[in-house]
């Protein structure tokens, strides 16, 4: 048997009585939603999507922080984005799940304004628009 074989063995058999299962009355089985609770939580995310282009292009030539921007736009788009963990619930999706699903949601729709308002900012410095500024402290 190979070296890589033998520490392959050792470490799974360290991780294996670390291993848990849930009881099964404990885990979520994987349930399909409603053609109704697709479509709502589909129209929601468009809905909440568009606030946050919107908001996005409203704090656009705003001379703050590309942080402070994303904060003030994720605070104004927040309460419809309310509507797919209300739809989540109805459905009797496990709180768990659909917090991670809005979580992820916020983080992705954070990323992509943070990478816009840092992109047109970066532009507008370029073009003389914007005075460029000495990096912030975060203390």
């Amino acid at each position: 048997m190979s070296i890589q074989k033998k520490l392959l063995l050792s470490v799974l058999s360290l991780c294996l009585p670390c291993m848990t299962l849930a009881a099964p009355d404990e885990q979520w089985q994987a349930t399909t939603l409603s053609d109704e609770t697709l479509q709502k939580v589909q129209r929601t995310l468009v809905d909440y999507q568009q606030c946050v282009n919107d908001e996005t292009r409203a704090h656009s030539d705003d001379r703050l922080d590309s942080r402070a921007i994303t904060d003030i736009v994720l605070k104004k788009c927040e309460q419809r984005l309310g509507a797919v963990k209300t739809a989540f619930d109805a459905e009797k999706v496990p709180s768990d799940v659909s917090e991670r699903y809005m979580r992820s949601r916020r983080t992705h729709a954070a990323r992509n304004i943070l990478k816009t308002v840092m992109g047109i900012q970066a532009l507008q410095a370029g073009a003389g628009r914007l005075p460029v500024e000495a990096p912030h402290n975060n203390n």
